[in-house]
């Protein structure tokens, strides 16, 4: 619920701006490269902690492209109830993407953060409606807004689809905000842990995780791509997923992860 709150009002700010209700101000306040931008730190600093905390929640809750593409994977097993996810091993491609993205960063290419970052990917998109919103940006980077506009339809489209086919496999490969977090993992209080004593081996968790870090046949969780939809242990018919404190340190391949 908190999701599509999130989503509504961010939806509100960006097709309306000013215009818009003052609370939908909360939505860019909430995200944290905008807020690290207007020197906000305390918002980035707030997000670091929870991660520190919880895990992901940022992915699961305020960032509106994950909820589009929650809608989007739900909207498929309303059609296809028997569409399912399946555990894949990660992808070091997230770890090129972040580094790139930094590294552009660094070298002063900023406007690749406005090509690739979810919540600047939604602006360019509304900024066919709100076309005051981004002109100044990619006007200084001398690129027109038509541009710009075009590139954050293209890719919301992409990432829809990819969802549509592929669950969140923008967000656990993709999207430098999300794997940014992701690398926190092992550091976390928080995570999500299959029991194997309770554990039928039902396949329930795996088939509905859309971040497909689940594999029962290991009783394993990758935390590090864990959104924390909680939809796993909404299925569990044992309560033998759970979300529970981090005893171990995670490790990197699944025979060694620690069950509890």
């Amino acid at each position: 619920m908190l999701a599509l709150v999130m989503l509504f009002v961010s939806l509100l700010w960006l097709l309306f701006g000013t215009r818009a209700p003052v609370y939908a101000l909360i939505a860019e306040q909430a995200q944290i490269i905008p807020s690290a931008i207007q020197s906000c730190l305390g918002v980035t600093i707030a997000w670091i902690i929870a991660t520190l905390l919880f895990g992901r929640i940022y992915c699961a809750t305020v960032c509106p492209v994950g909820t589009l593409q929650d809608i989007v994977i739900w909207s498929r097993r309303k059609i296809n109830p028997k569409f399912t996810f399946r555990y894949e091993n990660s992808k070091k491609i997230w770890l090129i993407v972040l580094l790139a993205y930094v590294g552009s960063l660094v070298a002063g290419i900023w406007f690749v953060a406005y090509v690739v970052e979810p919540w600047n990917i939604m602006r360019n998109a509304a900024s066919a409606v709100r076309p005051s919103d981004t002109e100044m940006t990619w006007g200084a980077a001398g690129i027109s807004l038509g541009v710009g506009v075009a590139a954050g339809i293209v890719a919301l489209a992409a990432i829809l689809l990819w969802a549509w086919k592929a669950g969140r496999s923008f967000c656990t490969t993709v999207c430098p905000i999300g794997t940014a977090l992701g690398c926190l993992y092992s550091q976390s209080l928080m995570h999500i842990a299959i029991d194997p004593d309770k554990c039928i081996s039902c396949m329930k968790c795996e088939d509905v995780c859309s971040s497909k870090c689940i594999k029962v046949s290991e009783r394993y969780v990758d935390n590090s791509r864990c959104v924390r939809c909680f939809d796993c242990t909404a299925v569990c018919p044992n309560d033998a997923i759970r979300f529970q404190l981090n005893r171990g340190r995670n490790r990197q391949t699944p025979l060694m992860e620690p069950n509890a």
